[in-house]
């Protein structure tokens, strides 16, 4: 049963950021909000980019090429608009040389752009320290649980655990129910 209310939402969607991705033309710059990325391996299947499953996975089984992408939450001050931003493997190695030199990506201003300037063109990113204070920032949200639901997966199904020290790894967890403490449970290795 639907809930009336005569008030207007201050974030109608929810708990959901939109998800952006490097354009095609032009250059996309923001500041991360989140201290780390979080990432998993995607197919491209059905016209959209999906979460490879491992066990039970159609795209898998149907011989589609899985890929690796990152996620992490920024912000651009100009349109005052706070997003997911997707990249691969490729793209992120520039975040991992950040991260290491800084501790975490929170404040970490970034460029993302398309080598040649195509629509599937390599993205390319810059980054350095930004000139805005951290502190004013949104606040970082639960990554796993937004991905979780742009996605449609169970939230519940999906916990954190240390992968290097204080950096999340997000596993399924396969019984739905966290009934391991140990995250190499829920590990399945790659064929």
């Amino acid at each position: 049963m639907p809930t009336w209310t005569n008030q207007i939402p201050d974030d109608p969607r929810g708990y959901a950021l939109p998800l952006v991705r490097t354009p095609a033309v032009g250059t996309l710059e923001a500041i991360i909000t989140s201290t780390d990325l979080i990432g998993t391996e995607t197919h491209f299947w059905g016209g959209h980019t999906v979460p490879c499953t491992r066990t039970d996975c159609e795209a898998c089984e149907r011989g589609s090429p899985y890929r690796w992408h990152a996620y992490l939450s920024a912000y651009n001050p100009k349109d005052q608009l706070h997003f997911i931003f997707e990249c691969t493997a490729h793209a992120a190695k520039p975040l991992g040389d950040y991260r290491k030199a800084h501790k975490n990506l929170r404040g970490c201003q970034f460029q993302a752009y398309r080598w040649k300037h195509t629509r599937n063109g390599r993205v390319i990113l810059r980054c350095k320290p930004s000139d805005l204070h951290p502190a004013i920032l949104p606040a970082a949200p639960d990554l796993p649980r937004i991905m979780s639901i742009i996605w449609r997966l169970p939230v519940p199904n999906v916990f954190q655990a240390g992968q290097l020290r204080g950096h999340p790894r997000i596993h399924a967890d396969p019984n739905g129910d966290g009934s391991s403490s140990d995250p190499r449970d829920y590990e399945t290795a790659r064929p």
